[in-house]
């Protein structure tokens, strides 16, 4: 059963949809909504920006537009989809801390891995919504906006209590390559850059990229550059041109290649389908 919330115009910009292995490519289709999957059973892998991650029960991936996105394996779940026009995670960034840490967190860290009491209070929200969905009264957009805020305020929460504990046990090299590109991606492209302020080796530097990240450095920096491109792209109406020399592209073509690669559309389809394609 698919539960869904309607604007004023009866477009759909929320759905509540089972999900299982049979289902998956038949709920996942609209690539332009920002998507919550709640796993509670799951064994297999899922491949996001051509990152392989093991799943498990009680995990929760935040999805963000245009990823790139596959599952393999044996799984049962809750899949929840809204629209950017509903419900905007860029707009809403400095308010919840969400995007970077639940939605496009590329340095290997897509999943939210709850215990079995966080995943229960976690997958309140939906339960919440589907009984609320089963209603007709008023304001019903305002009061699932405002449950989607508290439950990913609450989610935050969790995986900021998490990261702090695991830090200390985190290898320090790799919490130094992520703060390097974090501070360093628009002006330093070169591999060299990273390697000088590490003291170790292009040979080590490239290794480590692999085994923490399961990618080369450039596809890495890359992948930042895109996340930060996917929001200017949604937010502002600068040029295409100007938002790939904003994030670090010294070649708007080259940009566009790139982000195509990674995300399946264009600068400009991206752009189209998120902000100028925006229900009302």
């Amino acid at each position: 059963m698919e539960y869904v919330l309607f604007n004023k115009k009866r477009e759909k910009v929320l759905t509540i949809t089972s999900l299982s292995k049979n289902s998956f490519f038949s709920v996942f289709e609209r690539p332009n909504f920002y998507g919550v999957f709640f796993f509670t059973k799951a064994k297999g892998v899922l491949v996001i920006d051509q990152q392989q991650i093991e799943i498990k029960d009680h995990y929760i991936l935040f999805y963000y537009p245009y990823q790139k996105l596959s599952l393999e394996g044996v799984f049962e779940g809750t899949f929840v989809q809204f629209h950017p026009d509903f419900f905007c995670i860029d707009i809403h960034a400095k308010d919840i801390g969400c995007q970077g840490l639940l939605f496009n967190n590329f340095f290997n860290d897509f999943l939210l891995r709850c215990a079995k009491e966080e995943f229960n209070k976690l997958s309140d929200f939906h339960v919440f919504i589907k009984n609320e969905l089963l209603k007709k009264e008023i304001g019903q957009l305002d009061m699932v906006s405002s449950q989607l805020k508290i439950f990913l305020i609450n989610a935050v929460r969790i995986k900021k209590g998490k990261q702090e504990k695991e830090l200390p046990s985190k290898d320090n090299v790799h919490h130094q390559i992520e703060k390097l590109i974090e501070n360093n991606f628009v002006t330093e492209s070169s591999p060299e850059f990273y390697v000088k302020e590490l003291e170790i080796s292009l040979t080590t530097f490239n290794r480590l990229c692999k085994k923490y990240f399961q990618n080369s450095f450039i596809t890495i920096l890359n992948l930042k550059r895109i996340a930060i491109a996917k929001n200017k792209l949604f937010l502002t109406n600068s040029p295409v041109k100007d938002i790939a020399y904003e994030t670090g592209f010294n070649d708007p073509l080259y940009f566009s290649r790139v982000f195509k690669k990674h995300c399946g559309v264009s600068p400009k389809e991206f752009r189209k389908q998120l902000k100028n394609n925006r229900l009302v």
